[in-house]
């Protein structure tokens, strides 16, 4: 059963991206998503059930967890999804992972160092074009984008 047309699962980048989303598309997709949290916890909260697409953020909050990889492969293996793009982290020792279980499953990835990083260096000033970006390809719901 089809329970929204996407997910966007993670941490701080995948808020900001599901904001950037509602203000520029309109777009209600489920959002499970809470800052500062690690894959274990990501793992923990994620959701069952179908969904067409699905943005996920995991990796920037415990790029140095040994378990890193293994958690990703398992939010990613306890989705039923159509497609996926993972969103990499300005902290590049977490994209290796990513890139991995994005690429086993063949899954999309956006890289967040394309947009200019507030001055904490972990955080996007702003998510708008992460949004346009997932939208244009088929990844927030079935939304016409016009740009």
């Amino acid at each position: 059963m089809l329970l929204a047309s996407c997910l966007i699962l993670g941490d701080s980048h995948a808020d900001g991206t599901a904001a950037a989303v509602r203000a520029a598309l309109g777009n209600r997709c489920t959002v499970v998503a809470r800052a500062g949290i690690g894959s274990a916890a990501i793992l923990d909260r994620t959701p069952a059930g179908s969904y067409g697409s699905a943005v996920i953020s995991a990796g920037a909050n415990d790029a140095g967890n040994p378990h890193l990889a293994d958690n990703l492969n398992a939010i990613r293996g306890k989705l039923q999804v159509g497609k996926v793009v993972w969103l990499l982290p300005y902290d590049r020792r977490a994209t290796a992972a990513i890139e991995n279980v994005a690429k086993r499953w063949g899954d999309l990835v956006i890289d967040l160092a394309w947009a200019r990083a507030r001055r904490d260096g972990i955080h996007c000033q702003s998510y708008s074009w992460v949004a346009r970006s997932i939208a244009r390809a088929g990844y927030a719901g079935s939304v016409r984008v016009a740009f």
